[in-house]
């Protein structure tokens, strides 16, 4: 009887984690048959309907929510030690979700995506791109990376590397338009502006720990960073970056930074995963080796120094 109520209370977790019974199965590695056989048994067992089930969506019964609500800090505890005992002689295994910023999991998850593959062939990687910060828990994925401030405190965060901001422009822009000596004279620039976190176009500065808040104009803004540092090396005008988004551009020469001497706020760049008792070795391989292959000093600072040699 244990036996089988610890299935089902997999299940049930799994269903809930990932919000369909297909994925359940995918991540327990049964099909999806077994799964709706456990979370039956489970509702007979206990004489109550624990999902309500549609074509479109999942989602708790009341009786589901009140019995979830009184299990689930055990339920993960069970969970935790059945997943301690499996790692203890398995290599990491299973379907891993990973959220990543669009552009920097272009530029420095993807290409290295086949060797992580390559080092851990148990695990398989289903990899989402949105600079929006997804809900973990809810939407159930197993580890995010995060550029910036973070405030969700259900989730564990570790910095795998920090990234300067800095403003770039093309040499063909400032010969035309001139260089800026103070960031007071941006208001007479043409400003690239990324919009998806702060829509106020306010640039903010740092000089002997007093903030500078300075408004910028422009013609062009936009949601997604990519498309401002391609109008930037095109010649259409100032764009505020992380380090890591203009590094190509700035060693080929394609970009110069703007008021090198004035500071913008750095930015940290952080693996995090759901605050569980028990990190699963799957989670843990993803953010060992994304850190080890970013590294300190992360990956872009190096392509930068290269290209000043």
């Amino acid at each position: 009887m244990i036996g089988g109520l610890y299935s089902e209370l997999e299940a049930f977790e799994a269903i809930l984690q990932h919000g369909s019974f297909t994925a359940a199965a995918r991540q327990l590695q049964v099909t999806p048959g077994a799964i709706t056989r456990r979370l039956n048994t489970l509702e007979a067992r206990l004489g109550a309907k624990l999902l309500n089930r549609s074509t479109r969506r999942l989602s708790l019964t009341e009786p589901g929510r009140h019995y979830y609500a009184e299990v689930a800090p055990a339920l993960a505890q069970i969970l935790a030690a059945g997943e301690r005992v499996h790692d203890l002689s398995l290599q990491p295994r299973g379907e891993l979700r990973v959220s990543l910023p669009m552009n920097f999991g272009r530029l420095y998850v993807m290409p290295r995506v086949s060797a992580f593959l390559e080092r851990h062939p148990g695990i398989d990687l289903d990899l989402q791109f949105d600079d929006r910060f997804v809900d973990l828990i809810g939407d159930g994925f197993d580890a995010a990376i995060r550029i910036g401030a973070l405030t969700d405190s259900r989730l564990v965060a570790r910095r795998i590397a920090q990234t300067r901001r800095i403003l770039v422009a093309s040499p063909d822009y400032l010969a035309r338009r001139g260089a800026p000596s103070t960031p007071a004279e941006l208001i007479e620039h043409d400003c690239l502006h990324y919009t998806l976190f702060r829509d106020t176009p306010t640039w903010e500065f740092q000089r002997e720990r007093e903030p500078l808040r300075v408004p910028v104009r422009g013609r062009l803004k936009a949601n997604y960073g990519v498309p401002l540092v391609e109008a930037a090396v095109a010649g259409g005008g100032i764009v505020q970056s992380a380090t890591f988004a203009v590094a190509q551009e700035l060693a080929s020469g394609q970009l110069v930074e703007v008021l090198p001497d004035w500071s913008l706020v750095p930015i940290g760049i952080y693996a995090v995963y759901p605050g569980r008792e028990y990190r699963p070795r799957k989670v843990e391989a993803f953010i060992d080796f994304i850190e080890e292959t970013i590294g300190q000093p992360a990956v872009w600072d190096r392509v930068i120094g290269a290209g000043e040699g």
